[in-house]
């Protein structure tokens, strides 16, 4: 836990600090939103939320509204930014989702960050490089997995496949299904040496040099290459910002096709079962929006975070003091901002409390003569 004028923050909490100063030394100023956001906005855009299930009620004014359930699509939405004056956020929001295990709404805490304007390959890079460096806030012990899904999305477009035969070979790369690659393409009529490239892709998992490497063998077109280009380009980068030593490449990482291009990537933290951290490039989705620029941000899952087991101190106070009803506040007062001063956390009762963990138990009286 990290301490800050004695008040003791949790993993989340402490990065959250941490990250905010960050940011901003990198130009980005926060964005605040509302808590509610025209229903309309999201009910078109449920895919890019991974479900359709938002709290949504009738306003006074007759307006129907929702919950939040995502703030990319609102700024998205407010965002002014254009080719030639960018705008740069960060963000620190409750979101609204279900939860698929207990099948009800769930208060979500997240922060993130998002470059909107002419973003080229050094605007990802820096992107990139802050969620390496979000993930290094929380724990020594990460993993940033970096792809470009046009390497794959170049290659199934090279197969000439029908949308949904497209679709669920995505969804199979995704899974890192080589069996099912293997079925699917046999059924559909791929050529045998078709569905060997394609089962390749899942095993394209490793360090950034010698994964590019083995997947320019299966390149097959000059947009596949270029898209491995772009990530070396990137990934060099990184290595210029000194945060390349806990980066992995793995090319079978894919994103929705209507709303993400280019370089996306997902962070873990060891021990915590999923990850914590994701984003990309979403040009597509600023199209959708009639928007004619580039956009790449990341969310960090703070609920996730706050998943980590944390030190749990022997004691929760330093000194319990009892005070009696004779007492003035005055006396108690002066005692406990002595016992401060002295560096010591102090919980003023005229009782014990049942379940606290103290280290030292005094009374008013010998504060006074011991404090």
């Amino acid at each position: 836990m990290m301490d800050i004028s004695g008040v003791k923050l949790r993993p989340a909490e402490a990065a959250t600090l941490r990250l905010r100063g960050i940011y901003e030394k990198f130009g980005y100023r926060k964005f605040r939103m509302g808590r509610f956001e025209e229903y309309s906005l999201y009910a078109a855009n449920a895919d890019f939320l991974k479900g359709d299930k938002v709290i949504s009620f009738t306003d006074l004014d007759g307006r129907l509204l929702a919950m939040k359930p995502d703030v990319t699509l609102s700024i998205i939405k407010n965002s002014k930014a254009t080719m030639e004056n960018g705008e740069k956020f960060y963000y620190i929001e409750n979101v609204y989702r279900e939860d698929k295990e207990s099948n009800n709404f769930r208060e979500v805490s997240q922060m993130g960050l998002e470059s909107i304007g002419n973003v080229d390959d050094y605007g990802v890079t820096e992107v990139l490089a802050l969620a390496a460096r979000s993930l290094a806030e929380i724990s020594d012990n990460y993993i940033l997995e970096i792809s470009n899904m046009e390497f794959v999305t170049e290659l199934l477009g090279s197969m000439n496949l029908g949308y949904e035969d497209y679709v669920h070979m995505l969804t199979l790369i995704r899974q890192k299904n080589a069996p099912g690659i293997y079925k699917v393409g046999s059924q559909i009529g791929l050529k045998d040496s078709q569905i060997d490239v394609l089962k390749e892709i899942p095993t394209l998992y490793g360090s950034v040099d010698e994964t590019i490497k083995r997947a320019r063998k299966l390149v097959v077109n000059t947009p596949m290459a270029d898209a491995l280009d772009s990530l070396r380009d990137v990934c060099g980068g990184l290595a210029a910002f000194g945060m390349t030593e806990k980066v992995q490449i793995d090319l079978s990482i894919v994103n929705d096709i209507d709303y993400y291009n280019g370089i996306i990537f997902r962070g873990f933290i060891e021990g915590l079962p999923s990850n914590v951290l994701s984003g990309g490039q979403y040009d597509r989705a600023m199209k959708i929006f009639g928007r004619k620029v580039g956009a790449v941000g990341f969310a960090l899952y703070l609920d996730e975070i706050s998943r980590m087991e944390t030190h749990k101190d022997e004691y929760d106070i330093d000194v319990l003091l009892l005070y009696e009803e004779s007492d003035s506040p005055g006396d108690i007062a002066a005692v406990v901002t002595k016992l401060r001063e002295q560096g010591l956390s102090v919980r003023a009762e005229n009782n014990i409390p049942g379940e606290l963990k103290y280290r030292k138990l005094m009374k008013v009286k010998e504060g006074e003569d011991n404090a």
